[in-house]
């Protein structure tokens, strides 16, 4: 009775992850004798503790060139299963197959990714796929969808590095003159093995090679109209010297053979003109006239691009702490806290919570009006999953008159309301706003300040609202109606400069309203593309400084994607707009 037994234990925890490998997909390797055939698997463990990797039925691995070699004895498929384990016992297994081809022809494919996630940065390999050519240099022009993508940056590939390359650039924007059959995005890349300033020399030249050629790290949209949509990346032609690869020597000019689209389906237009998707036209070949080379048809180029990943792949809409449980209170003073504090308080999964962030089913997360109409599901004034109506215009005239902000006239209850103010600002509500709230924060550069109601029953309407302090320059302003749709923020200032707004309502059916700033009296242009760059409508005039609008009746055009583009003197911008019907 009383006695009392002591013990010990010491438990070690060891937190590990496991390997991953950056297997290329399934491909043709063409070479020009069969032989020995080598590619990048590039294995990676965020521990560092990588132990081994192994290569079934047949294949070796090289731990200095991260490669898996093989002997290609005959022409066929060669399928490997690829394993690599680290020292926790931990392993990630891969697999893919090679069809050996014989043809010196040279392949290059763009890659095309799959499930990249909106807002993040995702990276497009430009492969090669072998060759029985000894190569001094190339020449690529990528044409892209700037508002889907755009380019950060561009890396030279594993074979450039590996070879020593020593001239490797790219560089952005429109080159030439390509009229509305121009891309709106347009990437030029340019390497050269040897420019002969020295004794060093690259210590290969890719004959028989297989990898990359270079790295584009794209930022992907972040716009949810985009989801599950496919945006191309693709070889483009202004010219004959564009996507040209070069002999060793310089001798020699190799041309597009054939170009493919993403499915491998054969695109290629020998007839067809400048600017062009398919391929150098015949042309392209009588070269510079008697006893001089000519181009030679002997390269193949593959398109690719970017798979989005669909929103309710990530995540539930409506459950911005992840916790299971959609439209509940916790997601609403969540999402409150991101507009006072930003981004940094989703820490749990930034993609996931961002695509659960868009209540209202507009295709825009992180809005004001997604919040207004969360807290209305909550309070059990409103449904999930609002259907938006594309036949109206939301807009609300706004006034700033010495620091105080008041809602001039509107048809609609605001329901929240967003700004950014530079510098250190201290907001106070008015008593015509009733009985909303208001929460700001100053970060050291902007005050971001936000009028809410999070039980969603009080809103805004006509009348002074909010009253800053007399440092103010206000950088943005959103504004949500008590319904969970956007509002169009109309203000009765003078613009100090050029700016195109995002059209309103969008999506629409079938008019919808394109408004522009002009801080001076200038000739401006408003010129509508569809999806394929083709002109469907143009808006010109003269105005003086001031806000201008246009309206388009797209009634005589089908549902899709268009474009609008703004020239104002120097100035231009363009942006994206949905047809609903």
């Amino acid at each position: 009775c009383g006695a009392v037994t002591y013990d010990t234990t010491y438990i070690t925890v060891d937190f590990n992850s496991p390997p991953t490998l950056g297997l290329p997909p399934n491909f043709t390797a063409y070479l020009d004798v069969v032989g020995q055939v080598c590619f990048d698997i590039d294995p990676n463990d965020v521990d560092d503790n990588l132990s081994s990797v192994t290569v079934t039925p047949i294949g070796t691995y090289n731990n200095a060139t991260e490669q898996i070699c093989f002997n290609a004895d005959t022409t066929g498929t060669y399928c490997f299963e690829i394993t690599a384990t680290d020292a926790c016992g931990a392993q990630v297994v891969d697999s893919l197959c090679i069809e050996v081809i014989i043809d010196q022809c040279l392949h290059v494919q763009i890659e095309k990714t799959h499930n990249s996630f909106q807002g993040s940065t995702e990276q497009v390999h430009i492969y090669q796929y072998g060759s029985g050519k000894e190569i001094g240099g190339f020449d690529m022009l990528i044409a892209y969808d700037i508002s889907a993508l755009n380019v950060n940056n561009v890396l030279p590939g594993s074979l450039i590095e590996d070879c020593g390359w020593e001239y490797f650039t790219y560089r952005q924007g429109a080159n030439g003159n390509c009229g509305s059959g121009c891309p709106s995005g347009l990437l030029r890349i340019v390497s050269i093995a040897e420019t002969n300033n020295g004794a060093y020399h690259p210590g290969c030249f890719l004959d028989g090679m297989l990898g990359s050629l270079a790295t584009i790290e794209f930022t992907v949209t972040n716009d949810r109209t985009y989801e599950c949509q496919y945006a191309p990346v693709q070889f483009f032609w202004l010219d004959c010297n564009d996507n040209t690869f070069s002999s060793r020597m310089g001798d020699t000019l190799w041309i597009s053979r054939n170009v493919f689209d993403f499915e491998l389906n054969d695109i290629t237009n020998y007839s067809g003109v400048f600017p062009t998707y398919f391929g150098d036209p015949d042309f392209c070949l009588e070269g510079g006239g008697p006893g001089k080379p000519a181009p030679i048809r002997c390269v193949d180029f593959t398109n690719g691009g970017i798979d989005i990943a669909c929103a309710d792949s990530i995540d539930a809409r409506g459950d911005l702490n992840l916790n299971g449980l959609a439209y509940e209170i916790a997601d609403a003073v969540l999402y409150s806290k991101y507009f006072v504090h930003g981004l940094g308080v989703f820490n749990i999964n930034l993609q996931g919570q961002t695509a659960a962030s868009d209540v209202n089913a507009d295709g825009i997360p992180l809005s004001v009006a997604d919040l207004v109409y969360l807290t209305r599901v909550i309070v059990g004034d409103a449904l999930p999953y609002p259907k938006l109506d594309p036949n109206s215009s939301y807009e609300v005239e706004m006034s700033i008159d010495n620091g105080t902000i008041a809602i001039a006239d509107t048809d609609y209850k605001v329901g929240a309301m967003f700004l950014i103010v530079e510098g250190k600002a201290e907001p106070t509500l008015l008593p015509e706003a009733g009985d909303m709230a208001l929460e700001y924060n100053y970060d050291g550069k902007v005050t971001r300040v936000l009028v809410y109601d999070i039980h969603g029953k009080a809103y805004l309407e006509k009348g002074n609202v909010l009253c800053l302090n007399d440092n103010y320059k206000i950088k943005n302003i959103e504004l949500g109606s008590y319904n969970g749709y956007i509002l169009h923020a109309k203000l009765n200032t003078l613009p100090d400069k050029f700016s195109l707004s995002q059209n309103y309502p969008n999506p629409f059916n079938p008019i919808t309203i394109i408004e522009f700033a002009l801080p001076v009296k200038t000739d401006w242009n408003i010129t509508i593309y569809n999806i394929l760059g083709q002109q469907v409508e143009s808006f010109s005039g003269e105005e003086d400084a001031g806000y201008m609008k246009i309206e388009w009746d797209a009634s005589k055009y089908a549902s899709g994607v268009y474009f609008y583009r703004l020239r104002a003197g120097s100035f231009t911008e363009s942006k994206k707009m949905i047809l609903l019907k």
